[in-house]
């Protein structure tokens, strides 16, 4: 997150300040790169290694050939662990939640024994080391090799310590968000007279334990159990991170209330309309049909593909490790680059879903009716668009409480009053259809639409509404193409019906909505780049500008390579050739995945962002 956004809700007199520390940083750094230029000259000797800059920090980083986020804060936390079994220096793994880097503990005591032994096994690589602040970012920093330290690194109750990894044409892979953190504790000798003035980030007894609190372990600063940990309780125990058992103390190994430890699949829908055959399938029935709708609703633009897909699958491999399987439900259909042998997903085809004279279907109001029928689907799953991207780190306690309850992405926009009219989006009619289907359900109106963004979806409440027989939600699983009569089964009925029945909340994330040939596409895609203040983003090419669309269409697909550099384990490998598109059905026996539609469902978005939050701890990827 660059300055301007970490600081643009400040009163002035705070951001002055603020800006002042981010003047000195950028000018110590400056001159710390100065003094230390020549050993980072002979470091940059190594062909994989490059020199990088992430906001006033100047230091180095290497190539890799691939990259998620949950590897490399696993790669930064062995490192760490690695260096100090080597100092035999104690620690433990300290409880992290949502943040994308773990936490380990020492004592004190050991600062400089931990400090000698980074300056000489450390001295030859490109590892960092900075202040950890506050705010999650990292103040002052240098490299090992550089030989010395800042006196705030030196002194810092919490270091930050790691490796940027760079991409193929140098750019950075998460900064330094992943580095593992050592916070230093302090042990307890004597009881001071007050917490307030010792140790005011104290959210739990310190003194006022007496003699209790005599040897115990006082943390820098705060977590998510305690801050404090009495000689008693600091019994050894281990967490389980990539396959390595690592140290912890016992009230830090349990499970917290609200961690999310269920399963959570992703469901993607997906249309090559560019497809000759598909083409001439979707213009024969469109011929027949009863188009009561705006002729963008049901036009080419809805059904382009322009390998989106790819690069959200890549987002969700680098960014979502907590995800358990990926279901693609297409409509015969199968992207080239596609292998659908790869561990970890599963196309779908409508026949596995639908009846089958309601086949064919182009209209993705009627594909959402059926997602949750996919054999093997989660009970808590996402569901994207193919234009739906993860900006970085994310944990599943964004879209679910440890509860079950879903974490729901409302919109500033909203449905409108009156009947729905074809000249309107269509999320907003089927929006206004939801609202009467509610007020004879439930009695209550609804109001707001949904961001464009991965929508948390529980099963039990698409069985629920499946179960209740509305006339509209069958109708809609029958609507060939979008009408103004259709509901919105994903967005506004799902996410509606769960708040009314108390499965789901409202949340707010962080979120930035692009349309492709807009004039400020550039813009919003450097921001993107930019400000990880952003977990999520969508690119919609819905009626763009034919004239402008070659042009916006080269720098997206610049913005997608080099933001998602690395092929995900979903695409072929180079040496794999891509046989019949046909769809493998069915599916029945086979692990469950993620699905695929007519490019978009309800286009539930404001041009702007929101914030959002959470806890949780991701679980494995299968």
């Amino acid at each position: 997150m660059g300055f301007r956004e970490r600081t643009r809700s400040m009163p002035s007199a705070q951001r002055a300040r603020h800006a002042v520390l981010h003047v000195r940083g950028w000018a110590a750094g400056r001159m710390w790169e100065l003094r230390a230029g020549r050993r980072r000259r002979r470091l940059a000797r190594d062909p994989a290694v490059r020199r990088v800059t992430i906001g006033h920090l100047r230091l180095s980083g290497r190539l890799v050939d691939g990259y998620t986020a949950a590897d490399a804060a696993a790669d930064d936390l062995e490192l760490v662990t690695d260096l100090l079994q080597a100092a035999d220096v104690p620690y433990f793994l300290v409880p992290r939640g949502p943040e994308p880097r773990h936490v380990i503990g020492i004592e004190e005591r050991y600062r400089s024994t931990l400090l000698a032994a980074a300056r000489r096994h450390l001295a030859d690589t490109v590892c960092y080391v900075g202040a950890a602040n506050p705010d999650g970012t990292v103040g002052p920093a240098a490299l090992w090799a550089d030989r010395r330290l800042p006196k705030a690194v030196r002194r810092a109750r919490v270091i930050r310590m790691g490796t940027i990894k760079l991409g193929p044409i140098g750019q950075a892979m998460g900064g330094v968000q992943s580095g593992c953190e050592i916070e230093f504790w302090q042990r307890v000798h004597t009881v001071p007279s007050s917490d307030v003035k010792v140790f005011p980030w104290l959210t739990v007894p310190g003194a006022q334990l007496g003699e209790s609190f005599v040897d115990s372990l006082v943390a820098p600063r705060r977590n998510q159990v305690a801050e404090v940990v009495p000689l008693p309780a600091q019994q050894p125990a281990t967490v389980r991170v990539r396959q390595r058992d690592v140290p912890t103390l016992a009230p830090f190994a349990q499970p917290g209330i609200d961690e999310v430890r269920f399963p959570i699949d992703a469901v993607y829908t997906w249309v090559d309309g560019d497809d000759p055959a598909m083409a001439a399938k979707r213009a024969a029935y469109r011929g027949d049909a009863d188009i009561d709708i705006a002729s963008r609703e049901v036009g080419a633009s809805r059904y382009t593909s322009h390998d989106e897909l790819k690069y959200s699958l890549r987002s969700l491999e680098m960014y979502a490790g907590f995800v358990r399987h990926v279901y693609l439900v297409t409509d015969g259909q199968m992207p080239h680059w596609l292998d659908p042998e790869a561990e970890g997903i599963t196309v779908v085809d409508h026949r596995d879903i639908f009846p089958e004279e309601a086949l064919p279907v182009f209209n993705s109001h009627a594909i959402e009716t059926r997602l949750h029928h996919i054999p093997g689907l989660s009970d808590h799953y996402l569901y994207f668009n193919d234009d739906v991207f993860i900006n970085h780190f994310a944990h599943p306690g964004q879209f679910f409480h440890g509860n079950g309850i879903a974490r729901i992405p409302f919109s500033p926009m909203k449905f409108g009053v009156g009947a729905p009219h074809p000249l309107e989006p269509a999320p907003n009619s089927a929006g206004k259809n939801v609202r009467e289907l509610l007020l004879r359900s439930h009695g209550v109106n609804i109001t707001n639409k949904f961001l464009h963004t991965p929508h948390p979806q529980l099963k039990s409440v698409m069985e629920e509404i499946e179960a209740a027989g509305f006339p509209e939600f069958r109708a809609t699983s029958f609507s060939r193409f979008r009408s103004t009569k259709d509901v919105s089964p994903t967005s506004a009925l799902h996410h509606h019906w769960a708040l009314a029945s108390g499965q789901a909340v409202p949340a707010d994330y962080r979120y930035l909505y692009v349309e492709v040939g807009k004039p400020d596409m550039r813009k919003r895609l450097d921001r993107i780049t930019n400000d990880s203040d952003i977990d999520f983003f969508c690119v919609n090419d819905v009626d763009a500008d034919h004239a402008a669309w070659e042009s916006a269409n080269a720098a997206l697909r610049a913005f997608l390579n080099r933001k998602y550099p690395f092929p995900s384990r979903f695409e072929r490998k180079p040496d794999q050739s891509a046989e019949s598109p046909a769809v493998p059905s069915p599916v029945v026996g086979r692990p469950a995945t993620g699905t695929g539609s007519d490019g978009g469902s309800a286009r539930d978005t404001a041009p702007g962002t929101s914030t959002s939050g959470s806890a949780g701890h991701p679980a494995p990827l299968a």
